[in-house]
């Protein structure tokens, strides 16, 4: 291999590495933007016609604005004046080109106000279809599902997980 075939290497296995952690950076700011209350630094994670799927039983949340209008929503603005904190995992990512996959735990912590301490309330599976226009990565689909007796967490792990590692036998 010569000069220039190294160097073209270096600089796709260093766009890689920039790209998995412009992702990853992503993924892991959502949650403080969130409960810190800011509405529209956590919704432009997502793309403008993304999609938040937080709920098997409910719908998804379509488009950047329809997050934002449920992150001011009562229900969330309740949550983050009481005390709560939404920790995403580090995420495992597979990266194919201007599209990525990531799969993430999503664990929500709410603040018990009688005794002033903390519990864990929700754990979910999250699963992360994310794209990259020009330099910019967004959340073109963020499905979550609760890790529960209903097996669709662990269906959703199962899935990606699996396809994932298809992706890296290739």
């Amino acid at each position: 291999m010569g000069a220039v075939e190294d160097l073209a290497s270096l600089a796709a296995r260093l766009r890689r590495v920039e790209d998995e952690l412009a992702i990853r950076r992503l993924i892991l700011s959502y949650g403080p933007a969130a409960d810190a209350g800011l509405v529209d630094l956590a919704a432009s994670v997502w793309r403008e016609d993304g999609s938040y799927d937080w709920d098997a039983a409910g719908a998804p949340y379509e488009g950047r604005a329809a997050v934002a209008a449920m992150l001011r929503a009562d229900t969330h603005q309740g949550l983050i004046q009481a005390g709560v904190a939404h920790v995403a995992g580090p995420p495992l990512i597979d990266l194919d080109g201007d599209a990525a996959t990531a799969i993430t735990y999503s664990l929500i912590m709410r603040r018990d106000a009688a005794d002033g301490r903390y519990y864990l309330w929700r754990v979910s599976a999250a699963h992360w279809e994310l794209t990259r226009d020009g330099d910019v990565w967004a959340v073109r689909r963020r499905t979550n599902r609760l890790l529960d007796d209903t097996g669709a967490g662990r269906n959703l792990l199962n899935s990606v997980v699996r396809e994932m590692s298809g992706a890296a036998a290739r």
